[in-house]
């Protein structure tokens, strides 16, 4: 699944907004929804996307901490940046 349409993205706006939430009760305040979605669509369903947009939902809701921690030091260790360019670490501590 290389892009979503608006209307696939406004489908998924809920569970989306419940996942950041749950995120945000464990103690991760700075999961946003659109880091959801890059994860989700560049790593999560990039080789498999779930087949219906009720699929995606329910996908979406099962997403671990640790799972999408994963993707993101996955992301940071192939950056180009440095750790000049890094403004919030706090997430990873």
């Amino acid at each position: 699944m290389e892009k979503l349409s608006w209307h696939q993205k406004f489908l998924l706006k809920r569970e989306l907004k419940i996942t950041c939430r749950s995120f945000q009760q464990l103690g991760y305040s700075s999961v946003n929804e659109t880091e959801l979605m890059n994860y989700l669509v560049s790593y999560r369903w990039k080789k498999k996307a779930p087949s219906s947009i009720k699929a995606c939902r329910e996908d979406i809701l099962h997403i671990e901490p640790n799972e999408f921690f994963d993707y993101q030091q996955l992301i940071a260790q192939t950056s180009n940046l440095t750790i000049k360019d890094w403004h919030d670490l706090t997430d990873l501590f």
